[in-house]
């Protein structure tokens, strides 16, 4: 079982655990946690469940987490847990969320207590990243967050990503296989708006598919039609080699899968 008492401190994505993992004794807890907060340091934690908290009289709902000695506890508001408009508090529950270490007491929890925004957490991810995933061809570390029925949603950098199943393997059958908080290295490949960014996972994973195979003009192939759309009709002759057909001359468009 993965170990949760631990904290993870880097730069890279919203619950990356790319670094080396921290288990903070009290003496560690002491002397760690109040630099990061003069250093405003982006840390990751894993999220074990929600408690009320009396904070000056109030009750106060907080996320919380254990890094060993002492205790992770993030205020649910949106200012600070970075929940978006209608999503469930309970997405974050049993996860490695970032956060930006913002205290290191909190009144009336106890002096072992680390206070983390994770809004804050994703906007200094957002900018250190920025350049890294606007960049094509550039590689960043990506983390699952949601499953759709044709793509991943992807954390990188901060930023959410889409990463088209078709890119998640190069196998057809492993590409429904990932799963939330699922790590792995991940490839920039289109920049939409400067805003949408596209990634693969399976351009930086070697192709079994791959072949040297090389066609003189007039070879005659079998071809299985991968797609088509319009004008544009894509066939596969070796797995993972696809070749465009000029339907100029077909008189049916072809089935796919069956040409």
């Amino acid at each position: 079982m993965e170990n949760v008492r631990v904290v993870y401190v880097n730069t890279f994505a919203d619950g990356s655990r790319s670094s080396e993992p921290l288990a903070l004794t009290e003496t560690d807890f002491r002397m760690a946690v109040p630099n990061w907060k003069r250093a405003k340091t982006v840390v990751q934690v894993y999220l074990l469940g929600m408690e009320k908290v009396e904070v000056d009289g109030v009750q106060r709902t907080f996320f919380i987490g254990d890094v060993g000695a002492g205790k992770v506890m993030m205020p649910i508001e949106p200012e600070y847990s970075g929940l978006e408009t209608g999503q469930d508090p309970f997405d974050l529950i049993g996860r490695w969320v970032c956060g930006m270490v913002q205290d290191f007491d909190i009144k009336d929890a106890g002096n072992m207590t680390m206070l983390i925004n994770r809004t804050q957490g994703l906007a200094i991810l957002r900018r250190l990243n920025a350049e890294r995933v606007r960049q094509v061809g550039n590689k960043a570390t990506g983390i699952i967050r949601a499953v759709r029925r044709t793509s991943y949603l992807v954390d990188v950098g901060g930023y959410l990503a889409i990463l088209p199943k078709k890119w998640y393997d190069w196998v057809e059958e492993n590409r429904q296989k990932g799963h939330i908080g699922e790590e792995f290295p991940v490839r920039i490949m289109r920049v939409i708006d400067g805003q949408r960014i596209v990634v693969s996972r399976c351009h930086l994973i070697e192709n079994p598919f791959e072949t040297h195979m090389k066609l003189e003009k007039g070879t005659m192939a079998k071809v299985t039609v991968k797609y088509y759309r319009e004008r544009v009709i894509m066939g596969e002759i070796h797995p993972g080699f696809l070749v465009r057909i000029n339907p100029v001359g077909l008189r049916i468009p072809p089935n796919v899968a069956k040409f």
